[in-house]
């Protein structure tokens, strides 16, 4: 079976692949004085780090910390604890990645990555040296082509970014559902758009199948506006208010960063008064994107509910003022997935603890926090992402739930 393990990051932009070996392994010993051979784990307490960029995602790290501190002050495996020594900076650069996962592996002795939100994970390194990884899945090495247990990247809501795959989730029917509500037709019209770069290309295509087989009708799709800085985006304004035959589209869908909030302002100085839509979830921007929506793959963190009280206390518990955003949803939720993968293994004794079985544990286990995300199915996943989502809409405060948290089992053919 053909395995994915290219780092080309497809969020935002594309990145180089990197490869390397090294041959180094850990040893401690095991609770009752036997020699051990797992790296990271000496018989008490297993080590794992985090790693990314800390300008996007730094937040990674509160999430993580989170999740794990739970788990250490509940004992939730007896005689076992997780000591999460850093989050690492790799700058979004190969070079940088590939150094630092060295360092990790070789002189922190790391079991594994938990809380990964690199776009340029050095993923034949971390398969060569056993190393499994856990996160939010920023780039192909979570995928394979098929569904496969051959895989060393976990992502919790799955495999986002294909190269080529043979089929996607239905993404997008939940915001099919709300905007059909908003404007009386059973298909909207949408027109999405990206960066002008191979990734958004790529991103664009599979967005309008998704988009086609969720139940819109797809009237422009155009990778078209170039990399930040951009001086004037009145063309590409001018192109989205005349795409559904000369006129404004019911809804427009955003794939790019945060360009996507000056686009906004732009159409809404124009009087466009249809739904804007985009993948900004983050409280710093409620504001700015105030009376626009974004689907996520998790349900409202802000909701009062067993799952997200938990998490918000658990957050809180380190980081009393830390606000949720993407960071800290990936460093905890991808923590939580490491933790269940890891008591599948200690279920079967503690002397069975290595990186290589915890590996085999998440490669086929159902990852869910109930009411908040998943159930992520693996090896499944390893091939297509989840289609859990809700909806959200901003009120200029915070992030209200229009459409709540579902799972839509459908997947479509990829063009």
């Amino acid at each position: 079976m053909k395995i994915i393990s290219s780092t080309k990051a497809s969020w935002p932009i594309a990145v180089a692949s990197v490869v390397a070996a090294a041959l180094v392994a850990g040893c401690g010993s095991s609770v009752d004085g036997s020699a051990s051979s797992a790296r990271g784990y000496d018989g008490t307490t297993i080590t794992v780090a985090g790693m990314g960029a800390k300008a996007n995602m730094g937040s990674a790290e509160i999430g993580a910390r989170a999740r794990i501190e739970r788990f250490n002050a509940d004992q939730e495996i007896p005689g076992i604890t997780i000591d999460y020594t850093e989050f690492v900076d790799d700058q979004a650069n190969p070079a940088t990645s590939l150094a630092e996962a060295r360092r990790l592996v070789t002189s922190e002795q790391v079991f594994a990555i938990v809380g990964d939100v690199s776009q340029t994970n050095p993923a034949q390194y971390f398969a060569q040296q056993k190393v499994p990884y856990f996160g939010i899945g920023l780039e192909p090495s979570y995928c394979a082509d098929k569904p496969s247990t051959d895989l060393w990247g976990f992502g919790y809501s799955g495999c986002l970014t294909p190269l080529d795959p043979e089929k996607l989730p239905d993404a997008f029917g939940l915001l099919r559902k709300y905007a059909a509500e908003k404007t009386g037709k059973e298909s909207p019209t949408i027109a999405l758009f990206s960066y002008d770069v191979e990734s958004g290309r790529i991103t664009t295509q599979y967005g309008e199948t998704e988009l086609a087989g969720a139940g819109f009708d797809v009237v422009f799709s155009k990778a078209m506006v170039p990399p930040p800085p951009v001086s004037d985006y009145t063309p590409y304004i001018q192109q989205l208010l005349k795409a559904d035959g000369g006129d404004a589209p019911d809804v427009i869908q955003c794939y790019l960063g945060p360009d996507c909030v000056q686009i906004y302002a732009l159409l809404q100085a124009t009087g466009f008064q249809g739904i804007y839509a985009h993948s900004l979830w983050s409280d710093a921007l409620v504001e700015p994107l105030a009376g626009s929506v974004t689907p996520i793959a998790w349900a409202n963190p802000n909701d009062s509910t067993p799952a997200a009280d938990q998490m918000r206390a658990d957050i809180k518990a380190v980081e009393a003022d830390q606000a949720i955003d993407i960071g800290v949803i990936s460093g905890y939720f991808s923590a939580a997935m490491f933790i269940d993968a890891l008591k599948k293994v200690a279920a079967d004794g503690k002397d069975e603890i290595t990186p290589e079985a915890v590996r085999d544990a998440a490669s086929t286990m159902t990852f869910e926090i109930e009411g908040l995300v998943g159930p992520t199915r693996y090896p499944d996943a390893s091939a297509v992402a989840t289609g859990c989502r809700s909806v959200l809409e901003s009120d200029g405060t915070r992030w209200q739930t229009v459409e709540e948290f579902t799972c839509l089992d459908d997947t479509f053919p990829s063009k």
